[in-house]
């Protein structure tokens, strides 16, 4: 799990990703089950922040490379990676493309006052869209399995959003109201 081979490849060394990891959890969780404005403003904030996040990860290539291309060959490039002789690198490109959108799909759901799963999803794949077109315009490389993973990590953040949006504290006026509770009164 600590394996040189895999850390060195990403931004962080472990211990300060889990760290991150936790507080951004944390973070994630209070804005979901908080019904507040400044918790929503902070949602706002951690879903802008996610998009910065996902755009710095992914910015690669060059303008001047015209040759930019993309697969449409659905499971090849995660078999490969999965198949490839440092797997443990290849789970971290698999499972980072889903773990990536998690926030983002969150947020999203968060945001959302209805249909959250379907905006989580819809987001990602809007973002994973984006980044993909751009790495092809850019001379790289855009990959069908990229949008298939991303929209599933979107999928899993809006999930957990809508597990959790049930147990919110102390409701203020209108800050969490959604279609319901504006009718309602």
């Amino acid at each position: 799990m600590f394996d040189d081979d895999v850390w060195r490849y990403l931004p962080l060394g472990p211990l300060p990703t889990f760290l991150v990891a936790g507080v951004g959890l944390a973070a994630a969780v209070y804005v979901t089950v908080s019904c507040s404005r400044a918790a929503r403003t902070a949602a706002a904030v951690m879903l802008v922040f996610s998009v910065l996040v996902v755009l710095g990860v992914t910015a690669r290539g060059t303008l001047a490379v015209s040759d930019g291309e993309f697969s449409w060959r659905l499971g090849e490039s995660i078999r490969g990676e999965l198949g490839s002789v440092n797997r443990a690198l290849g789970l971290v490109n698999v499972f980072g493309n889903v773990a990536l959108l998690v926030p983002v799909g969150w947020m999203a759901a968060v945001l959302s006052d209805r249909r959250e799963v379907l905006v989580g999803v819809a987001s990602a794949l809007a973002l994973s869209v984006f980044v993909e077109l751009w790495q092809m315009i850019s001379g790289s490389f855009g990959d069908v399995d990229d949008l298939v993973l991303n929209s599933l990590g979107g999928l899993v953040g809006a999930t957990l959003a809508v597990i959790l949006k049930p147990i919110r504290r102390r409701p203020t006026a209108g800050a969490c109201a959604g279609p319901q509770s504006e009718s309602a009164g």
